[in-house]
């Protein structure tokens, strides 16, 4: 948890945020009024208001009037915006659950990216976070699950790497396009009624094929029915050509 206090390296070798996430504890603070708040109560909140809200709910200001106080306030916890990102999304992201028992790579590579996708549906806002370097302990336990997964897979380290890069940015835009489908509203239900219309513009400037696509119905079939397969489909392939890549006799050598 974010304000649990641990042995570890100096205070001032980490930004002050990764020594919160990784429980270190920093130098004991001077004379003043006692703590009314603590970094848990803070992260918690900022985490029930980006499931409520979205990812404009998790900002110093929300949080703030969410706990009754000022943002000011919560700079005695907390240096920055930054750090209170960080702090969040290790807590909605929390730690993989066991992948299968499987002796295929392959299973246990699709088991992660599946557990990772569910959390993004528990906390939609995480997808909207700015991309870092996980260096923190649960962003880092995700990237040990799947390292774990692939060690049975015959391919270089640098490939492993770039193997999470590809699956969790394929996971990340993944759970955008669903979380955007299923919101619906306007722009999406404008563009089922505009449909039927687009025969003939589509046959004016030659588009036969999208003109195929649309009259198979294929665009207009519920987000939810479509989204697993396409996420299934996408991550098959990812997979397939992962362990072609693994399947060249040089490769991994």
């Amino acid at each position: 948890m974010p304000s649990s206090t641990s042995e570890g390296p100096p205070p001032g070798s980490l930004p002050s945020g990764l020594r919160r996430a990784w429980g270190i504890a920093d130098p004991a603070p001077g004379r003043g009024p006692k703590a009314s708040l603590s970094v848990d109560v803070i992260v918690d909140a900022a985490v029930a208001l980006g499931d409520a809200e979205g990812i404009g709910g998790v900002s110093l200001t929300r949080v703030a009037g969410r706990l009754g106080v000022t943002p000011n306030a919560l700079y005695r916890y907390l240096d920055s915006r930054d750090e209170l990102h960080l702090l969040a999304a290790e807590r909605a992201i929390g730690t993989p659950g066991p992948l299968p028992e499987s002796p295929r790579w392959q299973d246990r590579t699709a088991a992660w990216a599946h557990a990772l996708r569910a959390r993004y549906a528990e906390h939609p806002w995480l997808a909207d976070l700015a991309i870092r370097l996980p260096l923190a302990p649960n962003a880092l336990a995700w990237f040990e699950a799947l390292l774990d997964a692939l060690r049975s897979a015959p391919l270089e380290l640098a490939d492993k790497v770039r193997t999470a890069v590809l699956l969790d940015g394929f996971v990340r835009a993944s759970a955008v396009a669903a979380r955007d489908l299923a919101t619906g509203g306007a722009p999406l239900d404008e563009g089922h009624a505009a449909m039927p219309a687009m025969g003939e513009l589509l046959a004016r400037r030659g588009l036969t094929q999208v003109a195929e696509v649309l009259a198979s119905g294929l665009y207009q079939e519920p987000p939810d029915r479509t989204n697993d397969a396409d996420f299934r489909f996408g991550l098959d392939r990812i997979i397939a050509g992962i362990d072609a890549l693994a399947s060249r006799p040089s490769h991994g050598t």
